[in-house]
């Protein structure tokens, strides 16, 4: 039997072919068409780095399979390239097994190449990353490292324990570890600075960013067009920002969101970026106390960065498990400039949650 879909880039109008698509994909979730569009357009038409490039596998008309990715703008060593994000991947359930994913992942690149765009990033699923690796070319830079720091132990355990009397014990438990090993040092502001939320980012994050992107060999465009884009034009997520202030600068800033999980209050943080431990310390810190304020119950990051973001969580009283991994992170490249040994070192590269597609 021969090849039953076809092959094609996106036309305007295929939007709705798309999210029934994704309702197909994921039938569990919940849909408004007027609010899926504005997140569609959000993150495929007005990325401040180009609009996404999407290939659909098409079967009578119907569209089965697809394979976007978004560009971004990464600054690697000393250059300013334009890399992409691999993301979305799906194929209709009905159509599975049928080298759908593979095929449009090949031409996706392809075409990107094409265009001079040779680097790219993802976070692989459980799925997709053996093929990756395997077959398309991609490799492994490193899995996250997850911190976190529970401000209700008896809440965080309630979606993991169902006996009360367990669970009140281990809470109580919980209580003493935080007592003993997750004891907050002090932080204190550099003189004059304060720290303020702020509703969008002004032109002194891009003075920012200037100052402190050689802290860094690999790492997303952290300047205004990028951080107002992701944090604040995005339909229906809130995010709280904070900024740390001196003399009309800015050195250091940090993205957060609320979320709620079965019964649990969680409070993620997407972003942060500082001239300093110093100031990454008291932005922690600052969110922490916000947090405990709105009653959440646990605070959670995951990156792959240096030891001076992690050694500021942990000041803060966030805890690292070793056996509490995050998600694969994997790189391609096809560029003759740039080695896959210099992209594949887990040293080079700043990478938080907001350089996922989470929102």
């Amino acid at each position: 039997m021969g090849q039953e879909w076809s092959m094609r880039a996106y036309r305007e109008g295929d939007e709705d072919g798309i999210l029934e698509l994704w309702k197909a994909t994921y039938p569990e979730r919940e849909y408004n068409r007027e609010g899926w569009l504005r997140w569609w357009h959000w993150k495929y038409k007005e990325n401040p780095a180009g609009p996404g490039r999407i290939w659909l596998a098409e079967h009578d008309g119907r569209i089965v399979g697809q394979k976007p990715i978004v560009p971004v703008l990464m600054k690697i060593g000393t250059k300013i390239v334009t890399a992409f994000q691999n993301i979305d991947t799906m194929t209709h359930p009905d159509h599975r097994r049928q080298g759908i994913y593979e095929s449009l992942s090949r031409k996706t690149v392809a075409e990107a190449e094409k265009d001079g765009i040779h680097i790219g990033y993802t976070f692989p699923s459980k799925v997709t990353h053996p093929i990756l690796v395997k077959r398309l070319g991609w490799f492994d830079v490193a899995i996250s490292r997850i911190v976190f720091k529970p401000l209700n132990w008896q809440n965080t355990l309630t979606t993991r324990i169902d006996n009360r009397f367990l669970l009140n014990i281990c809470a109580r438990g919980g209580n003493l570890v935080s007592r003993v090993f997750c004891r907050t040092g002090e932080a204190q502001v550099m003189a004059g600075a304060t720290i303020n939320q702020v509703y969008s980012f002004d032109e002194r994050i891009n003075d920012f960013w200037n100052r402190v992107s050689d802290q860094h060999e690999i790492m997303v465009v952290r300047n205004k067009d990028y951080l107002n884009w992701r944090y604040v034009a995005v339909p229906s997520s809130k995010y709280l920002m904070h900024v740390v202030e001196k003399d009309e600068q800015i050195y250091g800033y940090l993205v957060l969101r609320y979320a709620q999980q079965e019964s649990t209050k969680v409070a993620v943080i997407f972003d942060i970026l500082a001239e300093s431990e110093q100031i990454a310390r008291c932005l922690i810190s600052k969110a922490t106390e916000r947090c405990k304020q709105e009653g959440i119950d646990v605070v959670y990051s995951s990156m792959i960065a240096n030891q001076a973001y992690l050694k500021a969580f942990k000041r803060n009283g966030f805890i690292s498990v070793p056996l509490l991994k995050g998600r694969w992170f994997c790189a391609f490249s096809s560029s003759p400039h740039i080695s896959k040994a210099f992209l594949g070192n887990p040293k080079s590269w700043f990478v938080q949650i907001g350089d996922s597609d989470s929102i």
